[in-house]
């Protein structure tokens, strides 16, 4: 979303978060001019399982679902005023196989879906969603049930990375097209003993020990700084804060600010400071999925 989007691919299974998600996915389509894409994944397994309980042919079972699934689709378009050229289709397949699938050959620049899916989780991200936003080579905006309208309070999750200018200009990009307020975050934690012998960028322990403030004071303000300095070029324009949040757990002080805030949409990166691509999903994201206060914005790199 740092450029103008062509395609967008929003998964529906007839959740009320795939509703919402569907209707955030036209609004996204007709403000960008993009082309959206429709699909629902008919579950192969669960199907079959069916088609034997009722001792009908499988072709049958495909068939009426098909059916049923294009119908009920048709009547969603209608309520969410998808855009004209808007494309549907029905797949048989394992759901997450067959979206991430359709992904790759759509070429699509979004995948969009509730954030709580057929089980209706009332936190947290559903098993697909969370894998989706794991595994999709392309970013992933996650939507909480009942949140069709424009974005209103965005928190993006800065940790220095060079990932973070992306989390950070698409979060200015958002806010500038809802008009939105945008809180810029970075969550930290006191290292407590090793502030006299390491400071918080890695300068000699000596200069920290002879400072006239205390390590955790000279800590916050070095940490206000650089905040100000990252989003300096992402602020312009757009009503923003910058805010520091103490917490051992990344992902639990991004969830609980933007609880605090009352935000409907966390921007983050699926990329943190080590450059190693399993780590931020393995950790910090990972954990904000497990505690979604509202919709979120899964950045991935560009050359995923």
């Amino acid at each position: 979303m740092s450029r103008k989007l062509q395609t967008i691919l929003v998964a529906v299974d007839f959740s009320t978060g795939s509703r919402s998600a569907l209707d955030q996915a036209a609004r996204l389509a007709a403000l960008h001019g993009a082309r959206l894409h429709v699909l629902h994944v008919i579950d192969r397994d669960a199907l079959a399982a069916l088609a034997d309980k009722h001792v009908e042919p499988f072709e049958k079972a495909v068939k009426t679902a098909t059916e049923g699934g294009m119908r009920a689709l048709d009547q969603w378009l209608a309520q969410a005023q998808a855009p004209a050229g808007t494309e549907v289709t029905i797949a048989i397949d394992a759901p997450l196989h067959g979206i991430l699938e359709h992904v790759k050959s759509l070429k699509a620049d979004l995948l969009v879906a509730g954030i709580a899916g057929s089980g209706e989780n009332t936190t947290g991200a559903g098993s697909v969603a969370g894998k989706m936003a794991r595994k999709s080579p392309v970013d992933v905006l996650l939507v909480r049930s009942g949140h069709p309208q424009p974005f209103q309070k965005i928190v993006a999750g800065i940790d220095f990375s060079p990932h973070s200018e992306r989390v950070a200009a698409l979060a200015r990009e958002i806010a500038a097209q809802d008009a939105a307020a945008v809180d810029f975050l970075h969550v930290w934690s006191d290292p407590g003993t090793m502030l006299p012998l390491i400071g918080p960028f890695g300068e000699s322990g000596l200069g920290m020990a002879q400072a006239t403030a205390s390590p955790r004071e000279e800590l916050i303000s070095s940490l206000v700084s650089r905040l100000h300095e990252f989003v300096q070029t992402a602020a312009q324009g757009i009503q923003t804060q910058e805010a520091l949040h103490e917490d051992a757990n990344v992902g639990r002080g991004i969830a609980d600010h933007a609880r605090a805030v009352g935000a409907d949409l966390i921007v983050m990166g699926a990329l943190g400071r080590t450059n190693l691509r399993y780590l931020f999903l393995g950790s910090t994201a990972e954990r904000v999925l497990g505690r979604l206060p509202c919709s979120v914005l899964v950045v991935k790199p560009q050359d995923a």
